[in-house]
């Protein structure tokens, strides 16, 4: 594994510093999905180094966390599994937990996640629960995903906070100012998702995916009327940099984000073996600085006019 590629989950065991994200494995919100290509994603990503594959049960109604299970099951020490449930209350928690070890043929989590908050609740005692499961050995690290600030210092009553997940790119970085200081202060790591902007921030370009992804991109915040307008011509820019250098834009992004946050771990989510190759197969050299130049005036252009909002999906939580 190149040292690119590499990142600390314990003292013991290294996590790739680029995780499979399984939320199109599951189908629904991306598509339909084929069994055959969810198969070879995993397995090409297994191939060039990957560890860390990040589930839900709420993708595909655990179809993805079924997926993940059944592949990884013969290999299951050598990866490091992460996957979530929503915070309804403590007892709802818990049984998701355990209907998750059963999907994912295991008998412990590497991560697990409180995946959104629930405002006006507290959050406390699902905290706790969750303390107890890690004193039994069946989960390994705890995290939170999509909270705020104060919901963070809220839950960190109740128990230790190891990682923190939420969406973040260079089209979408306004947690940079306030979660992220705090995370490195607390000592939790960060694994950011949407990373490629939902697709926006690789070479397909924003119109055709709407075209050939009509549905759920439609109500992303980026991909509204009056934003992709803007970010179409500075993307072009920032793409025929990458292709003089040499690089993809993908890859570009995810190295640039992952040296700008210091993330643990970036998800990069994968549908077919093609995309898999793409998005972990990396140059053997350094991000040029001409497109870090590149990356830092299209920031510089785009990101004062964005939609403020808690989260790139526009969700209250």
């Amino acid at each position: 594994m190149s040292e690119l590629n590499r990142g600390i989950l314990n003292p013991t065991q290294e996590m790739s510093s680029f995780g499979f994200g399984g939320w199109a494995l599951g189908g629904d919100y991306w598509g339909p999905q084929e069994h055959r290509d969810s198969v070879r994603a995993i397995h090409k990503a297994l191939a060039l180094g990957i560890n860390h594959f990040d589930t839900a049960p709420v993708y595909g109604k655990g179809r993805s966390e079924q997926l993940i299970g059944q592949q990884l099951k013969k290999i299951r020490s050598r990866c490091l599994i992460a996957t979530k449930a929503f915070y309804t209350t403590p007892e709802e928690m818990i049984k998701s937990f355990h209907t998750s070890l059963k999907r994912l043929l295991t008998d412990y989590i590497d991560i697990f996640y409180i995946h959104w908050p629930r405002s006006g609740t507290d959050m406390r005692p699902g905290m706790e629960e969750l303390e107890n499961l890690r004193r039994q050995g069946r989960i390994r690290s705890i995290g939170v995903s999509n909270f705020s600030l104060e919901q963070i210092r809220e839950v960190e009553q109740a128990g230790k906070i190891d990682y923190f997940q939420g969406g973040y790119s260079i089209l979408w970085p306004f947690m940079k100012e306030t979660i992220l200081p705090y995370c490195r202060s607390r000592g939790i790591r960060f694994v950011p998702y949407g990373v490629l902007a939902q697709g926006i921030l690789t070479d397909q370009g924003v119109e055709k995916l709407l075209i050939s992804h009509p549905g759920f991109r439609h109500k992303m915040l980026l991909y509204s009327e009056g934003i992709r307008e803007r970010i179409a011509p500075e993307l072009e820019k920032l793409t025929g940099k990458c292709r003089e250098e040499g690089w993809s834009v993908e890859n570009a992004v995810s190295c640039y984000t992952l040296k700008e946050t210091e993330a643990a771990s970036i998800l990069l989510g994968c549908r077919n073996r093609d995309q898999a190759e793409r998005n972990f197969s990396l140059p053997p050299k350094e991000l040029p600085n001409s497109i870090v130049e590149e990356i830092e005036t299209l920031k510089i252009r785009i990101v004062p006019f964005l939609p403020k909002a808690d989260n790139m999906f526009g969700h209250e939580s």
